[in-house]
């Protein structure tokens, strides 16, 4: 019974180590084995919602991008998701692995994969480019909200949205319900010029991806709406240098999250 019970909790130390040095972030990344996946063999990626994962984003959002962890890491603590991900090249099925990992507020710091080439199933080929701005229909409905009416200063996740946010999404819901057909909704975060560009994409992939979450949450087809952030790469205004509390006043048109509507044709 002694000899039973030590090696219980010989089995149980070695699974808490294992699942500690899972949960932390390593430079370089440590993948596990390929063979542990669940479901066995991982699944099909959606493509599109991978594009969207970016520096900033919550695990809330990283679920409804991507789906749960295929390597049991839901305990409590995790800073490190794990991902088993087929791609289709041709007639032939590629595996790629695929690891998130959060920093100490549980949002996400980086990315990697276990080989670099996968990186490249990502990627929107040329023609593909090309044939989504020959095709692209007008839009059947546009609307832009001002950030400081949906968030907070520096906030994007959906428990901080503020009430007014909240009416202006709503209004554009009402409106966006009237239309018998859509096709597609694309949800943009746009940020203002000032500070690190790095920390303005991750805010605006953040704040479009919760106003996504608002849409589907109140009843609108979560397959065709689309999040993505811009950063500061499409300014609407022309202000002056500098970072005074006038010029911050001139960016606030820049500081917006946009929703377009389309239709078929």
């Amino acid at each position: 019974m002694k000899f039973q019970t030590s090696i219980a909790l010989l089995v149980a130390l070695v699974a808490g180590l294992t699942l500690q040095g899972c949960a932390t972030p390593q430079t370089p990344p440590k993948f596990p084995d390929p063979e542990a996946a669940t479901p066995a063999h991982g699944t099909f990626v959606n493509v599109a919602n991978l594009r969207n994962v970016d520096k900033g984003l919550n695990k809330g959002q990283m679920f409804e991008l991507l789906g749960p962890p295929h390597f049991h890491e839901w305990f409590v603590g995790n800073h490190v998701w794990n991902y088993l991900f087929n791609f289709r090249r041709g007639n032939e099925v590629v595996s790629c692995q695929y690891q998130v990992q959060f920093d100490g507020d549980m949002k996400v710091s980086n990315t990697y994969w276990r080989d670099p080439a996968c990186a490249d199933m990502v990627k929107a080929s040329a023609s593909e480019t090309q044939v989504a701005k020959k095709v692209a229909p007008p839009p059947l409905e546009s609307f832009s909200m001002q950030s400081e009416a949906l968030f907070p200063f520096g906030k994007s996740s959906l428990g901080s949205m503020l009430p007014a946010g909240r009416a202006q999404l709503d209004a554009a819901i009402a409106k966006i319900r009237t239309h018998d057909e859509l096709t597609n909704i694309e949800v943009v975060g746009h940020t203002d010029r000032i500070g690190p560009e790095s920390v303005n994409h991750a805010l605006s992939v953040a704040r479009a991806e919760t106003v996504r979450q608002y849409l589907v949450s109140h009843g609108l087809d979560a397959q065709v709406i689309h999040a993505t952030g811009v950063g500061s790469s499409q300014p609407v205004t022309q202000c002056p240098d500098g970072e005074s509390a006038a010029v911050i006043a001139c960016l606030q048109a820049d500081r917006r999250v946009t929703i377009t509507v389309f239709g078929p044709r």
